[in-house]
């Protein structure tokens, strides 16, 4: 059966497979994406609900640090906002290569019906 599927055709297969991959990789790292964006959001609600004073301690690699709660929220929202756009980044990614994968399926699903109706 495969040794009837024309050389273009199985090239737009590899092809369709190899945009799967990428859609899958690029979900995977929106969900990371939005995991760490979820995170930080949860710490900045906790953060506001503390007092200007409270002793605050941030890791940097393996020792913790005192900081101020003024510095802490900066470095936060700066994180958040690099994130948030990362995600919309990612989100434009993935809407480009599912409109590619649709419209390759389309292509190869039609192939595959000729090169199969004329058998």
């Amino acid at each position: 059966m495969a040794e009837k599927i024309p050389p273009e055709l199985q090239t737009r297969i590899a092809q369709l497979q190899q945009l799967q991959e990428q859609l899958r990789i690029v979900l995977a790292q929106k969900q990371s994406v939005e995991a760490e964006l979820r995170e930080v959001e949860r710490v900045i609600s906790e953060l506001t609900k503390m007092s200007n004073d409270a002793e605050l301690y941030k890791s940097i690699g393996h020792i913790l640090v005192k900081t101020s709660k003024e510095d802490l929220m900066k470095e936060l929202t700066e994180k958040k906002e690099i994130l948030e756009l990362r995600k919309r980044t990612l989100e434009k990614q993935e809407s480009f290569l599912q409109k590619q994968f649709e419209d390759l399926r389309k292509k190869v699903t039609e192939e595959l019906m000729k090169t199969y109706r004329r058998t």
